[in-house]
This record gives structure tokens, C-alpha cells and sequence, in this order.
């Protein structure tokens, strides 16, 4: 009695033999289709109704962007800045004005406005979306 193995390659090779033998047959094949050629179309009047609504709704200019407002000059005009000094790593702006001279820190207020950022010769002031900077006269 075979067994399984020798039965699975037996199989295979008879399945092998059987199939390069039908090869050799010739196979009649049928003739290649052939695409009919496009009909020509003449162009005609275009009529912009259908889509010129669509497209106009479409094409619209953008929206002005608002500019956001500037504080007043006059708020912090009587102030001006007048050094910058580093002290255990911060940085503090010396202001004169109101007939006196006082030192400011990011985060800390001067008449409302609070201190954001202190660079190398100006301090940036905002109260209420409003920026003003005042820089360093040099």
C-alpha cells in the first residue's frame, strides 16, 4: 500500500505531466476586439446659467481680517524707558515717569498694563489686547 506522501507526489506529477501535454495543443483564439473610434463632437454655445451661480456663490473675496486695536499713545506716554539691569537672573526694566523711577519685572503692572516679555532694549506692555512697547533710548 502507498502512502500518503508518496500519493500526494504521484498525483503532482501525473497533474505536471497531463498539463504540458495540453500545452502543446493548439487553442483557437479569438480575434482581438477593436474599439470603435470616439464620435467627434462639435463644440457648441456654452450656457454659463447652470453653473454661474454656483461658482459665483464660490468665489467670493475673503473677509477683512480686523486689525486688533492699538492702545492710545497717550496712556503710558509720560513714561519712558530708561536701562534694563539683571539681578539673580532676572531681568527689570527701570522706568521714569510720574517724577519718579521704579523697576518692573515680567508679570508686574504699570498703570493697568502688565509686563510680557523684556528683550535686550525694548519691554512689551499689554492691558486688554492692547500692546504698547516702550524701547530703550540709546
Amino acid at each position: 500500500m502507498m502512502s500518503r506522501s508518496d500519493m500526494l507526489w504521484s498525483g503532482a506529477v501525473l497533474t505536471l505531466i497531463v498539463l504540458s501535454g495540453l500545452s502543446f495543443l493548439p487553442i483557437g483564439l479569438a480575434p482581438p476586439l477593436r474599439a470603435a473610434p470616439a464620435p467627434v463632437v462639435e463644440p457648441g454655445p456654452v450656457d454659463p446659467a447652470p453653473w454661474a451661480n454656483w461658482l459665483e456663490a464660490r468665489i467670493q473675496p475673503p473677509t477683512a481680517v480686523p486689525i486688533r486695536q492699538t492702545a492710545p499713545v497717550d496712556d503710558l506716554a509720560g513714561y519712558t524707558l530708561v536701562g534694563l539691569v539683571e539681578v539673580d537672573g532676572r531681568m527689570l526694566a527701570m522706568i521714569a515717569g510720574q517724577g519718579g523711577t521704579r523697576s518692573l519685572a515680567v508679570g508686574g503692572t504699570l498703570d493697568g498694563y502688565e509686563a510680557m516679555a523684556i528683550e535686550a532694549d525694548h519691554i512689551r506692555l499689554v492691558r486688554d489686547g492692547n500692546e504698547i512697547t516702550l524701547r530703550l533710548d540709546r
